[in-house]
């Protein structure tokens, strides 16, 4: 479509020029300040492009969580997973807190992955703001981003999974040593 002598788009179709005006938008200061905090701070963010980051928050849904709420609880069917803004989200297992969160952290990722029963309950130790995204979401509108939250969430599941082979791995030595310091008598019981 030829532009007019004055450069303007043609008077007779000015909204079709619009459409083919590619312009990349410009995140808001205060939006890249935070990405670029979650980036250097959190593995999940850190292989990530400051847009793709920038488009992952906005599909998320904003939170606030007050004492005594429940995000969800230990059984419920899993199908968003949470990024805490601020705040601290206490993780239970029946009556045994087994994690504290705080900010930049994520938790019930394993949504993302299956749609199972929660294995613990999530409560804010305090208010809270959480960034919530369902997989259906995350799936149907950035498919290649989607890839990609999938591939950090696998690391961080491999990190706590290390995390816990070694706490396994710790407490098997402390018995074995507890079981070898015990009397004699209490090596026949066993």
């Amino acid at each position: 479509m030829p532009d007019s002598p004055s450069g303007q788009p043609p008077a007779e179709h000015p909204s079709a020029f619009k459409k083919l005006n590619f312009v990349k938008r410009e995140l808001p200061l205060q939006l890249r300040t935070l990405i670029r905090k979650l980036q250097k701070n959190y593995t999940f963010f850190g292989d990530m492009l400051e847009d793709e980051v920038g488009s992952f928050l906005r599909l998320c849904k904003r939170d606030t969580y007050g004492p005594g709420d429940v995000v969800f609880r230990e059984g419920d069917i899993g199908e968003e997973f949470y990024l805490i803004v601020s705040g601290e989200i206490i993780i239970r297992m029946g009556d045994r807190d087994v994690a504290r969160l705080g900010p930049g952290q994520v938790f019930g990722e394993m949504a993302m992955l299956e749609s199972a029963p929660r294995s613990a309950s999530a409560i804010p130790g305090e208010g809270t703001v959480l960034f919530t995204i369902t997989r259906k979401i995350l799936a149907t509108r950035m498919p290649a981003l989607s890839y990609k939250v999938v591939v950090n969430i696998a690391k961080q599941l491999s990190e706590k999974l290390r995390e816990s082979n070694q706490a396994i791995g710790e407490m098997n030595k402390k018995i074995s040593l507890e079981k070898n310091n015990a009397p004699e008598e209490e090596k026949l019981v066993e």
